[in-house]
């Protein structure tokens, strides 16, 4: 029997990125990618995403377009993951666009040019640079988490096929300081979600991180209640 995962996959990514450019008109056209993060030497945590400027060429349109790749690990951690690793790129998308060094030492460290467009398509760049990615650890906002809500149930009710994320502790390895780093490279607890729900019947759900959630109360726009964090076990249950 045939199946369409991939096709699934790809047509949920690339709808995505156009709620992008409904907001955002100057974001250019890509090429959505997916696959696993884990690639490269001695690679210990995956690649969420990244953004390649020209890389294809659209000869229907006479030009080229970026790649833009979304892991499959960052699918497994969820839609909520997948708009905030794609606003990422997006704003490495508008740097190129509009010829914006947004870069520097091979793409590792991300300056106050990126912070900005961090900020402009909805994420909230570190107050200070960090060690070696700059401001690179920019998280979404509950207010994007609102613009993207129709956006992120629809990843979360796709039931994509999806690479098994790591583990938490599988997640993070050691930056050069010995302290750990988050998903993105940065120090603290960015690569962690907590699972919340609202008082809806049945409740909805979504994961979140620590900082949005204790940014103030998430509002379910049909319940009008905020969203709780889940008790473990509850969650086991709902998955059950």
């Amino acid at each position: 029997m045939p199946t369409h995962e991939g096709t699934r996959i790809a047509t949920a990514l690339e709808s995505t990125w156009t709620a992008f450019q409904k907001h955002h008109p100057d974001l250019p056209d890509v090429v959505m990618i997916t696959g696993t993060g884990m690639q490269g030497r001695n690679r210990k945590r995956p690649s969420w995403g990244h953004h390649t400027a020209d890389r294809w060429l659209d000869a229907t349109a006479g030009g080229r377009r970026a790649e833009l790749f979304i892991s499959g690990e960052a699918i497994a951690k969820g839609g909520q993951m997948v708009v905030e690793t794609a606003l990422h790129e997006a704003a490495h998308a508008l740097a190129a666009a509009r010829g914006i060094r947004d870069t520097s030492c091979a793409g590792r460290w991300h300056n106050r040019k990126f912070a900005e467009l961090a900020k402009e398509v909805g994420l909230e760049p570190p107050k200070k640079a960090q060690k070696v990615i700059g401001f690179s650890e920019a998280l979404i906002t509950a207010a994007t988490v609102g613009r993207y809500a129709s956006v992120i149930r629809k990843l979360d009710a796709a039931a994509l096929a999806r690479i098994e994320a790591p583990s938490e502790g599988g997640d993070q390895e050691q930056s050069e300081d010995g302290k750990k780093e988050g998903p993105r490279g940065g120090k603290g607890r960015a690569g962690k979600r907590l699972a919340v729900a609202c008082a809806c019947e049945p409740a909805r759900r979504m994961q979140v991180t620590p900082k949005l959630l204790e940014g103030g109360p998430i509002l379910c726009g049909t319940c009008r209640e905020p969203f709780q964090p889940v008790e473990p076990e509850l969650e086991e249950e709902a998955a059950a």
